[in-house]
Formats: structure tokens, sequence, C-alpha cells
């Protein structure tokens, strides 16, 4: 084989490649955001009323929360 066939060889197998990469992309993308609309339409508001505190507080860090035992 000549070194230009070799080279036209890499670019197909690298441009098939590139082609199932971004349909996976595509494919992967649309499967999230469907699984996002179907888990907003299915989430339930929580009632919190404004004199109850919380169970749990926390400012960021996992040793800043706090529980509340009553």
């Amino acid at each position: 084989m000549s070194r230009k066939s070799n080279i036209k060889m890499t670019k197909i197998v690298l441009s098939i490649s590139f082609i199932i990469l971004l349909g996976r992309l595509v494919y992967s993308a649309i499967g999230a955001y469907s699984h996002h609309q179907t888990q907003k339409q299915t989430e339930t508001p929580a009632e919190v009323r404004p004199d109850q505190t919380p169970d749990k507080t926390c400012t960021g860090t996992l040793k800043s929360c706090r529980y509340f035992k009553e």
C-alpha cells in the first residue's frame, strides 16, 4: 500500500468515527431532554409553611449541614 492510500483510509475511518460520535451525542441529548421533561412533570412541589423551621439547613458543604431534632 502506498502512503497516500494509508492517509486516505485513516481520514475515512476518522470521519466515520466522528459521525458516530456526533450521532451518539445528539441521541443522548434528546434522551436527556425528554427525561428532564418527564421529571419536571412528575415533580410535586413540597408545601413549606413560613412559620416552620426546616429539618436540615445547609450552607453548601457537608460539614456545615446541621440537623435539628426536637
